[in-house]
């Protein structure tokens, strides 16, 4: 199977933000298109590129059962260490100076597949978390992050 033109270019958008390192790059990208339209093989496809080069990429679900669905795939609270009671000044649970820590710093990508099924609070509290970590104000910490969202087609 092979990338269409538009799968190709949404590939080529984002390995282009993980490799570049211009200040103008955009570093939050949302990927919304109807069910069977390729959104698994697009991110199948970086994870195994942006692997393939020696990187890290940090695929999440907001649901166990999506994080089946990705290679390497956890649910965001087991990454994140994202707290169940959830408020506007919630920070995550992961320490800095551990492994996992040392590997959020690491990974070249974040793709967050059914994004919109988690909380705002959640979001802010991982913004918070990977400025933390990176010491940097940019959102997510200048992180690359891919919010994935399944769009089905329910009436024609």
């Amino acid at each position: 199977m092979q990338l269409n033109s538009e799968q190709r270019n949404v590939v080529e958008i984002l390995l282009s933000a993980v490799y570049n390192n211009a200040a103008d790059t955009p570093k939050c990208y949302f990927l919304d298109c109807p069910a069977g339209t390729g959104k698994t093989f697009v991110y199948s496809t970086l994870l195994h590129t942006i692997r393939g080069r020696g990187d890290d990429v940090f695929p999440v679900a907001s649901t166990g059962i999506d994080a089946t669905l990705l290679i390497g795939g956890r649910t965001a609270h087991s990454v994140f260490r994202i707290p169940i009671d959830l408020t506007a000044t919630s920070t995550c649970n992961l320490k800095p100076n551990t492994k996992e820590a040392d590997m959020l710093l690491k990974t070249k990508l974040i793709v967050w597949d059914e994004a919109p099924m988690t909380h705002v609070h959640a979001f802010l509290a991982i913004d918070r978390l990977l400025q933390d970590l990176t010491k940097c104000k940019e959102p997510f910490g200048g992180k690359v992050i891919l919010l994935v969202e399944i769009f089905a087609k329910f009436f024609q």
